[in-house]
């Protein structure tokens, strides 16, 4: 198993598919800094604020205390479109390129085979997330020179970092549906394509159709609890940056009526069903290369 692990973290890590897909996290990461810096002199102005107020009366939006939370945030949404076409063409190029009965025959097992994929797909994007979170901190060390700002790190307490820890596993457990559901789709259609279309499908889509049952009232208005989008969101809040950073709408915000243990049984469920689904098909179907 051990082997296979390997075997499938070389060679995600050696496509070109991979960096291009890290590079695109750290430069959105850097360009939203920038953004954010543009607006806080522009728009964002107020008294106060202790250790986020600039020079002039200038909100600092990027100061070192929210570089972590901001790059968590900019994580859990542009990463899950990252992550769900990192693990749709984990498996999906391998039907592509006509090498999975090969890889099945070089293996121990089709489920060894399924397993290790996903264990190494899971590694990369742990691996992303930190490059993205130290990415974030870099930018904010630049904006904040940028905008005149003080160099204060004395929020940096062991409480602080402790929540960052735990947002950062946070983040994470939120992605691992969407890798789940574009890994099944893949598998499912033998290709990159269906992984990738329809989990991002769902990732966009969903919200916006939660946001109509919200609005059909009765036990309609009870489905979003059960799906993903919501219990997400319960997840992601409980370590997010202030509300005039993210911007959320307060229909949005105010939607999350699920409690934070329903929603961590929710995704679970939904990680147990999507992955017992591509490997039984996975075990069950002939494959073709």
């Amino acid at each position: 198993m051990i082997r296979l692990i390997n075997a499938e973290f070389f060679k995600l890590r050696k496509r070109l598919m991979t960096r291009v897909l890290l590079f695109v996290l750290m430069g959105v990461t850097a360009v939203a800094c920038l953004v954010l810096l543009a607006i806080s002199r522009r728009v964002i102005t107020g008294p106060g604020l202790g250790m986020m107020q600039g020079g002039a009366g200038t909100i600092n939006p990027l100061g070192l205390p929210l570089a972590l939370p901001i790059a968590l945030s900019i994580i859990s949404t542009l990463g899950a479109v990252l992550a769900v076409i990192l693990s749709a063409n984990s498996i999906g190029s391998e039907y592509s390129w006509r090498t999975i009965r090969t890889m099945l025959i070089c293996s121990e097992g089709r489920l060894k085979l399924l397993g290790a994929k996903l264990i190494a797909v899971a590694a990369l994007v742990l691996i992303g997330m930190v490059i993205g979170l130290a990415t974030g901190f870099a930018m904010s060390l630049v904006t904040t020179a940028i905008g005149g700002y003080a160099f204060d790190f004395s929020f940096a307490t062991s409480q602080f970092l402790w929540e960052q820890f735990l947002q950062f596993w946070r983040v994470f457990y939120v992605l691992v549906p969407y890798i789940l559901l574009g890994f099944l789709f893949a598998v499912v259609g033998r290709s990159v394509m269906p992984g990738s279309a329809l989990g991002i499908g769902v990732l966009f889509l969903e919200p916006i159709a939660t946001a109509f049952m919200g609005t059909a009232g009765g036990w309609i208005a009870r489905i979003p609890d059960y799906l993903l989008a919501a219990n997400v969101r319960v997840i992601t809040s409980m370590g997010s940056p202030p509300q005039f950073i993210t911007a959320q709408p307060e229909a949005v915000i105010s939607s999350q009526t699920t409690g934070t243990a329903h929603a961590f049984i929710t995704l679970a469920l939904y990680n147990i069903v999507f992955i017992a689904a591509a490997f039984y098909l996975f075990r069950k179907r002939d494959v073709t290369g």
